[in-house]
């Protein structure tokens, strides 16, 4: 179990590092990252309009991750959340909050990047 998680660890931050270099290749900056439980991590972004975003780095996205993250956004200190999951064969939740797999991550940079405040 403990070399599991070591494993899961060290590939989960490799995946922080990847999605940090988009973030910021697509004029978002990541103003803080949470570990929201041992198989999340949250990252608090601020794009060129001041707008503020969650996305949700998880290797599965599962309901739990929707209901903690709509909490976010009704708390207000968020405009828009997502999930970035990277399973090959995650399906794709039908829910209210957005839902990518990591080979589309520059689609979803792109997209909170440009993003006008309400």
């Amino acid at each position: 179990m403990q070399a599991w998680l070591e494993s899961f660890t060290v590939s989960l931050s490799e995946r922080m590092a990847q999605l940090q270099s988009v973030f910021a290749n697509s004029g978002l900056k990541v103003i803080g990252k949470v570990w929201a439980s041992p198989r999340a991590i949250d990252f608090a972004l601020i794009g060129p309009k001041n707008q503020h975003s969650v996305v949700r780095c998880t290797e599965f996205a599962r309901s739990d991750d929707n209901v903690e993250l709509k909490t976010m956004l009704a708390q207000g200190d968020f405009t828009r959340a997502a999930i970035v999951y990277t399973a090959e064969d995650q399906p794709h939740l039908s829910d209210e909050i957005e839902s990518y797999p990591l080979s589309r991550i520059d689609e979803l940079a792109a997209s909170l990047a440009k993003e006008r405040t309400p």
